[in-house]
């Protein structure tokens, strides 16, 4: 992975993505204040509760489509602030929906920025990225659910190194390796690592091989876009190694082009899993 030498960071802004006012959270720390004193939990909510978030590439690549699904009845708010590093600067914004929100929710995230012109410019040379979701429950709770993604070119790691993904393609573009933090429908068995998907622009098989260091997984899982599938894994030392060659679900949704004044563009959404380790 590229080292990040020099930071800048420029918020976008889209039909739903409200002011920012971005808040720095400490990653070793476990819990953080908000404006009302109140804790605010990190990474410690049930899987079964979390959202399934997760940001598809486009062949334009001018932008990316959040995909945003799964969210349980008590909640009554939720904000992602997204970041992802071009070259060696740091971009992103805060998407914040509107509630009640209609599921699936998806919209067009600019990888760049436009002036109040209309005259855009797109950013290149995508690295990795992370999101940050704000979930406010009805108790007056509030959960932070932090995850990473990267921009697939290639053999490809998370940040952290415990995901690691080789295209069977070694020149591999146009697609993103993601943490979708939660997971769509419900699963009765305990899972023991987060789900991993593999977003892609077209419905073209994703082949490679997914390793991935997780203790205690004995059983694999894959969704297929209507329920989930066995998926055979090897267990050697502590690490899982997923032979792929899926073909990705597909999901047709509107969003809107903030680069376009605002059109609605039809767009086919293509999606590998979230795959699933499970005792």
């Amino acid at each position: 992975m590229r080292r990040l030498t020099a930071i800048t960071i420029i918020l976008l802004f889209s039909l739903f993505l409200s002011g920012c006012n971005k808040k720095a959270v400490d990653s070793n720390s476990q819990t953080e204040n908000n404006t009302q004193n109140n804790r605010l939990l990190i990474n410690a909510l049930e899987r079964s509760k979390r959202p399934f978030v997760v940001m598809i590439p486009n062949s334009s690549n001018k932008y990316l489509t959040l995909y945003l699904d799964k969210i349980v009845s008590d909640i009554n708010s939720i904000s992602l602030d997204i970041e992802y590093l071009s070259g060696t600067s740091l971009k992103g914004g805060r998407v914040t929906p509107s509630f009640p929100i209609d599921l699936p929710h998806a919209q067009a995230f600019l990888l760049g920025s436009c002036s109040s012109g209309g005259k855009c410019s797109f950013d290149k040379d995508l690295i990795s990225g992370t999101i940050k979701s704000r979930l406010d429950f009805n108790d007056g709770q509030g959960h932070v659910l932090k995850s990473d993604y990267v921009f697939v070119e290639g053999q490809v790691s998370t940040p952290d190194s415990k995901v690691t993904y080789s295209p069977k393609n070694s020149k591999q573009t146009g697609q993103i390796l993601i943490d979708t933090q939660g997971y769509p429908g419900q699963i009765s068995a305990e899972t023991v690592f987060n789900p991993i998907a593999i977003t892609a622009v077209g419905s073209t098989k994703i082949q490679g091989t997914l390793k991935i260091k997780a203790d205690g997984a004995t059983k694999g899982l894959i969704y297929d876009g209507e329920a989930y599938q066995s998926l055979e894994i090897k267990n050697i030392d502590g690490q899982v190694e997923i032979s792929l060659n899926h073909q990705p679900w597909h999901k047709n949704v509107e969003v809107v082009r903030d680069d376009l004044k605002g059109t609605t563009e039809s767009v086919d959404l293509y999606l590998l899993g979230p795959i699933i380790l499970t005792k």
